[in-house]
């Protein structure tokens, strides 16, 4: 038996199912909506992955469009939203309308980059009042949906550096600088690679998902629990047992997937019930799986996916 009075130890209890922050998808056109969705998103980065070349900009865009729309068809903008499925004149199908809008804003507003890209070249630098119109409705979007979906903390982060770089002027001592007009910070942040396009959509639209997919499908052949069986069957009775199992069995997905999210995905929605239910408080039981998901990663033969 583990020491209850450890540190990270709590009360056992199990996780509640009415705790999930995911919005329960009740109507058919809704839920064959989503698997759509996700099933023509997986499809997608296939083809892309094996053969299908293009556009840089496309590719993110693409993805990016996918995932916000996902995003406001599972997530409520309010908790109090989860529970009401029935649908109304405002609860089309059971989400209601500003969420509809929302979805057609998100890609309506990710898809104009691509769309408009060989006339950039003469304007980039001079955006255009439509460039403007749907740069600024995309970081709304985009703040939204990192809202719902990770809570306020990013989100208020963000906020305030968009304030900081337009009101750099005002600040005071070493924070001082020259600032920027609302037309340069949607150019940057909008129409160059630099901003919401860059680097870090890049990484996850090219290599990440691919790898998440894969450990996904990999949990559904049951390889994940094949790990998480082995590992319990050596370190399981010990002490702390399924903290060790964690750990031992990040390392051995690692080996196949190479990627700390995908690994998460995979052996935390196992691991972290299992160490909540012996006594280990949440926030500790997601941290041991993280850090032993970020070991995991570099683990051959694989060595993760290249760094953002």
């Amino acid at each position: 038996m583990s020491d209850p009075h450890r540190q990270g130890a709590a009360e056992p209890r199990d996780i509640r199912p009415d705790e999930a922050e995911a919005r329960a998808l009740e109507e058919k056109f809704t839920v064959g909506l989503a698997a759509v969705a996700l099933f023509s998103l997986s499809a997608f980065h296939y083809y892309t992955a094996g053969f299908g070349l293009m556009r840089e900009v496309t590719h993110r865009a693409i993805h990016m469009s996918f995932v916000l729309a996902l995003i406001f068809l599972v997530f409520a903008a309010r908790r109090a939203d989860d529970r009401l499925h029935r649908s109304s004149l405002w609860r089309p199908a059971g989400i209601p309308i500003y969420d509809w809008v929302m979805k057609a804003a998100a890609a309506v507003s990710t898809l104009y980059v691509p769309w408009v890209f060989p006339e950039l070249a003469f304007r980039v630098g001079n955006p255009s009042m439509p460039d403007l119109v749907m740069g600024t409705t995309l970081i709304v979007v985009l703040l939204e949906a990192t809202r719902r979906s990770m809570g306020w903390p990013l989100p208020v982060i963000a906020a305030l550096m968009i304030l900081y770089a337009i009101f750099g002027r005002q600040m005071p001592g070493m924070l001082v600088h020259p600032g920027a007009s609302w037309s340069a910070l949607v150019n940057h942040l909008y129409l160059t690679s630099q901003g919401i396009y860059g680097m870090p959509v890049g990484v996850v639209a090219t290599y990440v998902f691919h790898f998440v997919l894969f450990g996904v499908l990999a949990t559904r052949m049951g390889l994940g629990q094949l790990f998480i069986d082995a590992v319990t069957s050596i370190a399981g009775r010990y002490a702390g047992g399924p903290a060790k199992v964690a750990v031992l069995s990040s390392a051995m997905m690692g080996t196949i997937t190479g990627s700390s999210i995908a690994n998460a995905v995979t052996t935390g929605a196992l691991t972290i019930p299992a160490m909540v239910r012996v006594g280990y408080q949440r926030h500790f039981a997601a941290a041991v799986e993280a850090a032993a998901s970020t070991g995991g990663q570099i683990t051959p033969p694989i060595m993760g996916p290249p760094p953002s």
